[in-house]
């Protein structure tokens, strides 16, 4: 079962669609922004085998779903709008075969923020070994389990009824460092991951949804921190936390108890800090909804 995007009621369905001979390719487009999410589906009369999306040179894989192969596609937060190419890659008995569908992606703006880092913690951006953390990072987030682990509940806040004080994609600037977002998993620029839910130290934080701990540690920069795979694809990480109630390799239900809150790492204060990676590229988690394919 893939998670699916919910759309807006107020918003007309975009989709653009192919065929080319047996094959009908469609891309939904609602929520194909930058940091968002393109769902590229397929309808054949015979059976295909591996088949991928491709956006600007990065591969989704299609996974099998009730209503056929389907594919969510990562838009990198830096992606320029306009128009584009998503390929469609199919292997199948005759060999490989690429074919081109055009999209638009619309624009998306995010307000730049700025961030201190408290005087007591600036030499966290100084430790040696970061490099290697943020590979290692980078790999765990890269997880594909072709398992959907996710379960019904699909994807859902780590904290209740908490506000957002930090929104994702935001142009980040650092007092007291620099190059902190890439230091973390090292992916290029310094846009913001995820979401910063602004909760006191000792708040209960929950899995978003179920599925296996790949991580349950400590890091520099994000302090104690959870990495969570939720299958085909879809990893969320929560950090600055204040204690770590699961271990790696451990298997979780949606809402189950991960930890509490605090200000570790380089928190700029209390907050829970809520990335999802889509193939190994981070998307805004509020485009992830509870519906389920």
């Amino acid at each position: 079962m893939l998670l699916l995007l919910s759309e807006a009621a107020a918003a007309p369905a975009q989709v653009v669609s192919k065929t080319v001979g047996q094959v009908t390719m469609s891309a939904a487009l609602t929520r194909g922004w930058p940091g968002g999410v393109i769902v590229a589906r397929l309808r054949s009369r015979s059976r295909l085998g591996t088949t991928y999306a491709i956006l600007d040179g990065r591969r989704a894989l299609f996974y099998d779903t009730t209503r056929g192969p389907c594919a969510l596609v990562p838009v990198p937060v830096d992606t320029v709008p306009g128009e584009n190419a998503l390929g469609i890659e199919i292997y199948a008995r005759r060999g490989r075969q690429r074919i081109p569908l055009t999209i638009v992606i619309p624009p998306r703006e995010y307000a730049p923020r700025t961030v201190a880092i408290p005087e007591t913690r600036r030499h966290l951006p100084q430790r040696p070994g970061l490099v290697t953390q943020a590979r290692q990072f980078l790999l765990l987030v890269r997880t594909e389990s072709k398992e959907a682990l996710g379960g019904a509940g699909g994807l859902r806040p780590p904290v209740e009824a908490a506000p957002v004080v930090g929104s994702f994609g935001a142009p980040q600037t650092w007092v007291g460092g620099e190059g902190i977002e890439a230091m973390t998993d090292s992916i290029y620029g310094e846009r913001h991951r995820g979401l910063d839910y602004e909760v006191p130290v000792g708040s209960l934080v929950q899995a978003p949804a179920a599925g296996t701990v790949l991580f349950a540690g400590y890091r520099e920069l994000l302090g104690h921190t959870v990495v969570l795979d939720h299958g085909q694809g879809i990893v969320s990480v929560l950090a600055h936390l204040s204690r770590l109630d699961v271990s790696s390799d451990a298997r979780v239900e949606g809402r189950t108890p991960i930890g509490l809150s605090g200000d570790s790492g380089v928190a700029y204060a209390p907050i829970v800090h809520w990335r999802v990676y889509l193939h190994g590229i981070p998307v805004d988690p509020q485009v992830l909804t509870t519906s389920l394919d």
